[in-house]
């Protein structure tokens, strides 16, 4: 057997690779060497479906006061309210804040959506878990 050779097993699995990856054909030549590769042509990938406005419901859910106390819409030294009805919110974003004696504890959405309505008033008395604001996220 010549010492150039490829072993039949070893061309075969060459051959599997080679139809598996897409190419067509190979050429070689030699004396100052030249390699030719053809693949096949991919036909286009189809663009993702996506689903329209009125198939993706929006879903409801509340925000709650993580512990008793006086709930504020706004910062103390703030005119305006953290957020207000119809504004976007982030998941993570300060929406109000509960004053329990020098104490302001946040509370922040859990998730991304749009603000429907406050449960309570600014300056309220809130008790632990009771509802603070609704807002639908997608």
């Amino acid at each position: 057997m010549d010492k150039t050779a490829i072993p039949l097993p070893t061309l075969r699995a060459l051959a599997r690779k080679m139809q598996s990856s897409g190419l067509n054909s190979l050429a070689l030549d030699g004396k100052h060497w030249s390699v030719r590769l053809t693949f096949a042509a991919t036909p286009a990938t189809p663009a993702p479906v996506t689903l329209p406005a009125a198939e993706n419901p929006l879903i409801p859910q509340r925000i709650v006061a993580p512990m008793p106390g006086t709930l504020l819409r706004r910062h103390p030294h703030s005119p305006q309210d953290f957020v207000a009805p119809g504004q976007h919110i982030e998941a993570g974003a300060v929406v109000a804040l509960v004053q329990v004696g020098p104490l302001y504890v946040p509370v922040i959405s859990p998730d991304s959506g749009t603000v429907q309505s406050f449960a309570v008033e600014h300056l309220s008395a809130v008790e632990y878990g009771e509802d603070v604001l609704m807002f639908q996220s997608p």
